[in-house]
């Protein structure tokens, strides 16, 4: 760590307190965290509870962790402290004095266990980030949820099941299931609650002044400041400052309107019954975006707060008649929205970092050439031959930058699909492999009544008047047909699932021979949403003309990513407005996208990638695969998508890219590669 970062060490031994005694300034933060600890602990038995004394998420020790890794380890004593009265009130036996002191055994236990784990989760992070900041890194998140959010509860739990146990307050029998139990809620706990609090003492620990008033740091976080000089705008001072205003507005009510959805979506989705959940993910998604990490992660736990007390008191969709499949479904979305969120802000976070050494780089490079021009008029030979130098360490420093970005951007896009992959696939792969005995069990029961009804004809009145009123004859034509269906979905999912997890392709660094069929099937999927019309336009057809190509060997990862760079550019060609004349003015224009793949001569294959959109101007055509060169508005393109795919194709693959393209007729994007190729270093590769 460099001297000039920001160091994420405890906020104790920056601040000094004149007059005061250090040891009743412990013990006064050490009685408040155990009050905290407590105060949390029983309004989450209040409001987050189920009928079986179950809580799901257990946010004390998500606040546990966070002060433990802000003030120091000497907050344990304050962890321990509070753990004791918060079980101590739900475990303890009154009927006698002994049966008193012998219930309060197990409660030590378990805050003991309780401290070991926060501890423990705190020292590994500590170890594994050196000390940084731990949620401004996708690794360093990665740490967090692992070593922090699961390692350490893994001995709280252990710990305090045990001394249940042994203190004979639950069977032996149950140990794992109560062991699951208590583990995942202080899991969700940590995701939850930890980061809120880190990214918010991130936030104040940055500002200006580190005694700057606290709401002071929030106004500046909620209304950043807006450029207010008219100089710098193109727009007349009267648009300008009417602009200005707006924005101001909108700056101001954002969070509230963020707010007012998800609360508006979660009361929809949860209160009312409707399947809605997934739809708060775009709304947190927003927030990441538009208030930063202390924005998303908060929004986060008021989505999840949401979530929690709306399952235990028995309204959403994750409710089930079995207990343990409805907190499942429960801490899978808050495990899958947590660790999105979290991925995402870091990303943006490396990414923000990335382009401030840009920036930087760029401004030392503006002052070395004001400093040669200088030097021109004094010695012009020795300026030529220093310019010289120079163009090439731009070029290599451009090329190096725009190397570093696309390897990062598609490392973290590739590590959140495959995450998101995996921990949905599970899940999927537990209802997939359970239909089949569904299916089996109910046919068996199906011919048990059909025995009956041969051994007994003639049922009661009672029971045919119930079987009419079921219809089950339907009943059973139907639910197998039912049970075929689901089968078919959850087989559908698994496929998707594949095709994301094949088209990250992580583990594929190196050359690898591959059919790049797969590849454009998995590219397909992925984009299919966009291949829907909307606005009155028909859908995108997509015409396949596969040859038979044998296996490539190539950078499988790099040449998904230019499948992807050139079908999007074609999607969004295509969603340009195509000039008609007066004859088809009222036929709609059939939107097309022709993929051709073929063997030629000299071992070598070509994909051919055709739509008929708008087509590109002549003008434009020869720039197009310049780095940074976009015609897209501004945030929809950042002109690296051609560049960099004609760099995976001609530099790391020895092939070609080229493009032609007639105006109001489309464009047709070839490309050429050897099938085989030349092993390179580890040095050629970047």
């Amino acid at each position: 760590m460099s001297p000039a970062a920001p160091s994420f060490a405890p906020v104790m031994r920056q601040l000094k307190f004149p007059g005061l005694s250090r040891v009743l300034i412990k013990l006064g933060s050490i009685v408040a965290l155990a009050i905290a600890y407590y105060a949390t602990a029983e309004l989450s038995r209040y409001l987050a509870s189920t009928p079986q004394d179950v809580t799901p998420v257990w946010p004390p020790d998500g606040l546990a962790v966070a002060a433990v890794l802000v003030f120091g380890n000497w907050l344990a004593y304050g962890v321990g402290l509070g753990s004791f009265l918060a079980n101590f009130w739900a475990f303890r036996d009154t009927t006698s004095l002994a049966a008193l002191l012998m219930s309060t055994l197990p409660v030590i236990g378990i805050a003991i266990g309780t401290t070991l784990g926060t501890l423990l989760g705190s020292w590994l992070l500590r170890k594994a980030t050196k000390g940084r900041y731990p949620l401004e890194r996708v690794t360093d998140v990665f740490r967090f949820l692992f070593l922090t959010g699961m390692a350490g509860p893994s001995v709280n739990a252990t710990v305090g099941v045990t001394c249940l146990m042994l203190s004979g307050k639950v069977p032996w029998p149950a140990y794992g299931t109560v062991w699951l139990i208590w583990w995942i809620s202080n899991v969700s706990g940590i995701w939850i609650v930890t980061p809120i609090l880190l990214s918010w003492k991130n936030l104040l620990q940055n500002s200006q002044s580190p005694f700057q008033h606290p709401l002071q740091q929030l106004r500046q976080w909620l209304f950043p400041p807006l450029n207010s000089d008219p100089s710098q705008s193109s727009l007349p001072p009267q648009a300008f400052f009417a602009k200005l205003r707006w924005l101001s507005f909108w700056r101001t009510m954002e969070p509230a309107v963020l707010l007012g959805l998800i609360a508006g979506i979660g009361g929809v989705a949860f209160d009312r019954g409707y399947h809605f959940e997934f739809m708060l993910i775009p709304l947190l998604i927003w927030a990441a975006f538009r208030l930063g990490q202390p924005g998303a992660t908060l929004f986060t736990g008021v989505v999840t707060a949401i979530a929690v007390i709306a399952t235990v008191n028995g309204k959403g969709g994750f409710v089930r008649a079995d207990l343990n499949y409805s907190l499942m479904q429960l801490q899978a979305f808050i495990g899958v929205i947590t660790l999105t969120i979290l991925v995402l802000t870091a990303t943006i976070a490396e990414r923000a970092r990335a382009e401030a050494k840009l920036r930087v780089a760029f401004d030392q490079l503006a002052e070395t050439n004001e400093t040669l021009e200088i030097r021109v008029q004094e010695r012009t030979e020795e300026l030529y031959l220093k310019n010289e130098t120079l163009q090439q360490t731009l070029t290599k420093l451009q090329q190096t930058q725009l190397q570093m970005l696309q390897s990062e951007k598609m490392s973290a896009l590739g590590q959140m699909v495959a995450g998101i992959a995996h921990e949905i696939n599970n899940p999927v792969n537990f209802i997939h492999g359970n239909l089949t005995y569904i299916e089996r069990y109910v046919k068996d029961l199906l011919q048990v009544i059909e025995a009956y009804q041969l051994h007994y004809p003639q049922p009661p009145q009672t029971l045919q008047i119930l079987l009419d009123e079921v219809h089950f004859t339907f009943l059973q034509a139907d639910l197998i047909k039912l049970l075929q269906s689901m089968n078919v979905g959850t087989d559908r999912i698994r496929q998707i699932i594949l095709s994301l997890r094949n088209f990250s392709r992580l583990d594929e660094a190196d050359f690898k021979a591959v059919n790049l069929h797969e590849g454009l099937e998995n590219t397909l999927l992925i984009l299919q949403h966009r291949f829907i019309g909307k606005h009155n336009r028909p859908d995108i057809e997509i015409v396949k003309h596969y040859g038979d190509l044998p296996l490539v060997e190539c950078y499988p990862s790099q040449i998904n990513q230019v499948f992807m760079n050139l079908l999007v550019n074609a999607i969004d060609a295509l969603e340009e407005p195509i000039a008609q004349s007066a004859n088809d003015h009222e036929k709609p224009h059939l939107r097309r996208i022709w993929i051709a793949t073929r063997a030629i001569a000299n071992d070598r294959i070509q994909v051919e990638i055709v739509d008929n959109g708008v087509g590109i101007p002549e003008d434009v055509k020869s720039r197009i695969f310049d780095p940074f060169f976009t015609t897209k508005p501004v945030g929809k393109g950042t002109g690296l998508g051609l560049s960099i795919s004609y760099q995976i194709i001609t530099e790391k693959h020895q092939g070609q890219l080229w493009c032609s393209s007639t105006p109001g007729r489309g464009t047709k994007f070839m490309i050429e590669i050897p099938v085989h190729q030349y092993p390179r270093t580890n040095l050629e590769k970047y």
